[in-house]
């Protein structure tokens, strides 16, 4: 099949680029004329106020930093919005320098501070208006260019693992709009219009205005065809992305091993590094002035258990620790002394998924438990947990027993780090959490661990707690 008739095939080409593309304009146009009025705003706002920008040096500034935000490609490549920051953040750093140099040479000297300020007034409001157009997009807006329309090619049985392995990672950067096989495999659940052979993927790809191709290489595929099918796609000047075919490691991790073969190197995770003795060590550290520091509250929350209902103030039980070491965890009770005994009548009542057990409305739960539940405040004896090396700060949730008892093998990598009071399950929804999407975060954390992660999942603690979701 030549690349004319696959054109054919799949639609008429002009009939594609018709109907994309003005919507691909629009969407350039949209996000340049954004920053441009973000940048004049923040530019006339600055002439009112007291700082007295002069208009002329206003002008300098929009001019730059249009110039800028276009040379690091964001109004030419598409991206999800956390990519589109990554370019804004990089022209709020080096235009500040830039328009110093500028006024400065122009004998109309503009001071760092006030450029800096400016700088990041444009910045946050071009991501404002470029969070309004994905919104708007996903709200069914006719506009593209925002994300890569791409093909993916590669044989019958690769390309149904890449669409799997799509759909699983909900990767909102690509959209698929048709499909290249290079063998005569079925490919039933392909979108798109779907063509045959490597060499009519440039043609296809020009019939669904499509901006890159996805290569999903195969035993099958010959390093030559391979070869010819990259130089077809840099003639048509197509970006083009190749699957590794494994799980995406964490960022940061990989790196492209080029000394004699193109390998993807995946280096070891950092909880085997230096800086997780330095986690260890900072858990503990915190753990002691937090305990000391709020011993009064605990006493006073301790005081108000023992007040609300009969029974001990603090609640003692085994839950499952690194490697599978067993250690006593202590919390606030929030439940009637015997609410253990009781669970086997409630067991109709479940909402939870998979070996979990979570009742919304749980009888059990005294009433100054719900609120301490809500706030978060009944896990702070397990401070005395992180203090005694048996818990963590940031860490999967700790696991009963009889849920560890039914783990799927692969549900026990969760249990290759210390539990945390709080982690990604906390900050994601909590109990709203299936249990698949529970163990996926786990393990994810376990993954990609890093002092980063810690402090980005502390920060998103606090707006968890406060707005007590998933807390029950």
């Amino acid at each position: 099949m030549t690349v004319v008739e696959a054109r054919a095939l799949a639609m008429p080409a002009t009939a594609g680029r018709e109907r994309m593309a003005p919507v691909v304009h629009r969407a350039s146009r949209m996000i340049a004329a954004g920053d441009g009025a973000a940048a004049v705003l923040v530019a006339a706002t600055a002439n009112a106020a007291p700082v007295g920008l002069p208009a002329d040096v206003g002008a300098v500034f929009v001019l730059i930093w249009l110039v800028t935000v276009a040379a690091t490609g964001d109004y030419r490549l598409p991206g999800t919005l956390p990519v589109r920051a990554r370019r804004v953040g990089l022209a709020a750093l080096v235009v500040p320098t830039l328009v110093v140099l500028a006024t400065t040479l122009a004998h109309r000297p503009l001071h760092a501070v006030t450029t800096t300020a400016l700088c990041f007034a444009a910045a946050c409001l071009g991501m404002v208006c470029r969070a309004c157009l994905a919104s708007a997009a996903r709200h069914g807006f006719p506009l593209a260019g925002l994300v890569h329309r791409v093909i993916v090619a590669g044989s019958s049985d690769s390309i149904a693992s890449l669409l799997a392995q799509l759909g699983e990672a909900d990767a909102g950067r690509f959209q698929v709009v048709g499909t290249c096989v290079a063998d005569d495999g079925a490919c039933a659940d392909s979108p798109g219009p779907v063509t045959r052979g490597l060499l009519t993927c440039t043609g296809l790809a020009r019939a669904c205005d499509a901006d890159a191709v996805i290569v999903a290489p195969d035993s099958s595929l010959s390093t030559a065809d391979l070869r010819r099918f990259q130089w077809a796609l840099d003639e048509a000047r197509l970006e083009s992305f190749v699957w590794t075919g494994v799980p995406a490691p964490a960022y940061g991790r990989t790196s492209l091993d080029r000394a004699d073969l193109a390998l993807l190197h995946v280096r070891r995770p950092r909880r085997f590094g230096a800086s997780h003795v330095v986690k260890l060590a900072l858990d503990r550290a915190v753990a002691l002035v937090a305990l000391v520091l709020l011993a009064p509250l605990v006493a006073a929350l301790a005081l108000a258990v023992r007040l609300d209902s009969a029974g001990p103030a603090f609640y003692r039980h085994t839950r499952v620790g690194k490697e599978d070491t067993r250690f006593t965890m202590w919390k606030l009770r929030t439940m009637t002394v015997h609410a253990d005994a009781g669970q086997v009548t409630l067991d109709h009542a479940n909402q939870a998924s998979g070996p979990l057990f979570k009742v919304h409305d749980d009888p059990r739960v005294t009433r100054i438990g719900r609120w301490l539940r809500r706030t978060s405040l009944d896990e702070l004896p397990q401070l005395l947990n992180v203090l005694c090396g048996q818990m963590s700060l940031i860490g999967p949730r700790p696991a009963l027993p009889s849920e560890v008892d039914r783990y799927h093998p692969d549900v026990r990598h969760r249990l290759a780090v210390h539990p945390g009071i709080t982690g990604l399950w906390q900050v994601s929804g909590r109990s709203d959490l299936s249990w698949e999407e529970s163990v996926r975060l786990d393990q994810q954390y376990v993954d990609e661990w890093s002092l980063l992660l810690d402090a980005r999942i502390l920060v998103r603690t606090v707006g968890a707690v406060c707005r007590g979701g998933g807390a029950y």
